[in-house]
């Protein structure tokens, strides 16, 4: 015969098991929601400041950006106004580039756009500014092109056109299009009685 003792504990024991059932039940019917973070950045900064090196040791570039973005799956690296200073091997500061936006792509391709600037930083030379909004700079061989309007100063002159093709190695910039050219002697007296 069954006691009431007996009983609770059947009661109780077919309570456990339904709760257990019923918790796995719940839980297979769940999932769990995955967020796709393949778009997402896999670092990102503020007010960054990167000095980067030769393998001699020797300072290749300082830059600087408000901020930076890293992603990783693309190998893109993106800027917010970037400023870079270039150094020779002698460690003097010979090309100083700003732009609003800039992407480095594989650490090996750098796009800058809006309001490209690249300032010669060397002294007595005869290639001092560039301007465009969109420049292409290949970080090993330093060659720079651009598809866009393009303006160049010299000490003495101007020239504006369309596409760029240049070297910052050999301080050379070449206009490929409809260039005009403006001379102005003055400009270099100028130059060299407020320096």
């Amino acid at each position: 015969m069954m006691t009431k003792k007996n009983l609770i504990y059947i009661l109780l024991i077919t309570l456990v098991i339904s709760v257990y059932f019923y918790q796995n039940d719940k839980s297979t019917n769940t999932l769990i929601p995955t967020i796709d973070l393949t778009n997402q950045p896999l670092y990102q900064s503020d007010k960054m400041v990167t000095m980067i090196y030769d393998p001699l040791g020797n300072l290749n570039y300082k830059m600087s950006a408000a901020k930076v973005k890293y992603f990783e799956q693309s190998e893109h690296t993106l800027f917010e106004a970037p400023d870079i200073i270039s150094y020779n091997r002698e460690n003097n500061a010979t090309w100083h580039i700003k732009a609003n936006h800039a992407t480095l792509v594989g650490n090996k391709i750098l796009y800058l756009s809006d309001n490209v600037l690249l300032v010669n930083q060397l002294p007595n030379s005869q290639l001092r500014k560039i301007f465009t909004d969109n420049v292409k700079i290949d970080l090993k061989t330093q060659i720079v092109t651009s598809e866009d309007p393009v303006t160049i100063e010299g000490p003495t002159f101007t020239s504006k056109g369309n596409k760029l093709l240049g070297n910052l190695r050999n301080k050379t910039a070449d206009i490929l299009e409809n260039v005009k050219t403006y001379y102005n002697a003055t400009n270099n007296l100028h130059n060299n009685t407020t320096n």
